[in-house]
């Protein structure tokens, strides 16, 4: 089959690969799209320690059973599935505890085995999740990240009537928006550099938008929460962006770091002002067994997939995709990959 294949960093090959076949306990599906997501271009770049070439990207999947191995509850085929991607390696005591995002040693689709830019791959059974025949492969791409974003919920535990500044108004952030609006919160402030983002940001419930190219943001947010924001949830990955917003917590308040800063970036945090303010910093990552919430708020018509999902492109433009998710923001939210045949 032919298939996207980065082969060093910062270079993807088009080429033939063997058919893969399922192994005991996995199914063998058809990729009917993959989501293009940030960790994608940080491996292209080299950057993640866990994944190594020659490999097929792709962890944000949508697909349908073609054939299932002996001796598993099977699925029917042609049955749309979605992909937990995070395979555990189920002796740890974070996997035995359920915590398999934690896991030392994972075995991860699209880092260290076949994933989803790729007409075809292979998934364990217990790792894949039925969804409705109707459902969109656009809003299916999206059930493993919204996964992750309900790990940060629950661990954020936010309060009815809260107030909630969110940094960064990229898939992930606009994600957090949705979740975020269907809680009971007094106010829902969202940043971004990309004045696009912002829009769509409004369009999907933020209640205030906020251009953080402006050196003053922090001014304009402070004057919508003098007292501060009971919650703040960082989906830009920028440890400067974090650094400005700290100071913008509320006494009590609470932190979420969600977005992927770079493994040697640092923040400047006062131990002090965190035991007087009684300050929770907290981070998140990977979905722990929240792919079927994720499955049945999609399902639901509670994500709106056609505003957080701006471009299809053909596996052989994977390339031109991960280029435009860096350098065209103001273009795109979500890039899928469909047309793997």
């Amino acid at each position: 089959m032919k298939a996207a294949v980065w082969t060093k960093p910062n270079h993807i090959e088009i080429r033939e690969i063997p058919d893969p076949k399922p192994k005991s306990g996995e199914v063998l599906i058809r990729v009917l799209g993959c989501g293009v997501c940030g960790t994608d271009c940080h491996i292209f770049a080299g950057d993640v320690p866990l994944a190594k070439p020659p490999q097929v990207l792709g962890h944000e999947i949508i697909g349908e059973v073609v054939e299932n191995s002996p001796g598993i509850p099977p699925l029917k085929t042609g049955q749309k599935v979605c992909v937990d991607p995070v395979i555990g390696c189920g002796a740890c005591p974070f996997c035995q505890s359920g915590k398999t995002n934690l896991c030392p040693s994972p075995t991860i689709i699209g880092y260290a085995r076949i994933g989803g830019f790729a007409p075809y791959t292979t998934v364990p059974r217990s790792h894949l999740y039925p969804v409705s025949q109707e459902m969109d492969n656009r809003a299916g791409i999206l059930v493993e990240t919204l996964a992750c974003v309900i790990n940060g919920y629950d661990r954020l535990e936010m309060k009815a009537g809260s107030a909630v500044l969110i940094l960064g108004a990229g898939c992930v952030g606009l994600l957090w928006t949705e979740l975020v609006k269907r809680s009971v919160i007094t106010r829902l402030v969202q940043t971004d550099i990309v004045p696009e983002r912002l829009e769509a940001a409004k369009k999907i419930g933020a209640d205030f938008i906020i251009n953080s190219q402006n050196p003053d943001w922090g001014k304009e947010a402070k004057e919508l929460e003098p007292s501060g924001f009971d919650c703040i949830i960082d989906a830009t990955g920028s440890s400067k962006a974090m650094q400005e917003a700290l100071p913008l917590l509320k006494k009590g308040g609470k932190f979420m770091i969600f977005g992927v800063a770079p493994e040697g970036e640092k923040l400047v945090i006062s131990p002090y002002e965190m035991f007087a303010k009684e300050l929770m910093i907290i981070g998140s990552k990977m979905p722990p067994n929240t792919m079927d919430r994720a499955v049945k708020i999609i399902e639901a018509g509670l994500i709106d997939y056609k505003t957080l999902v701006t471009t299809t492109m053909a596996l052989e433009q994977l390339p031109e995709a991960i280029r435009a998710f860096n350098k065209e923001k103001d273009k795109h939210i979500k890039i899928v990959i469909e047309r793997l045949q």
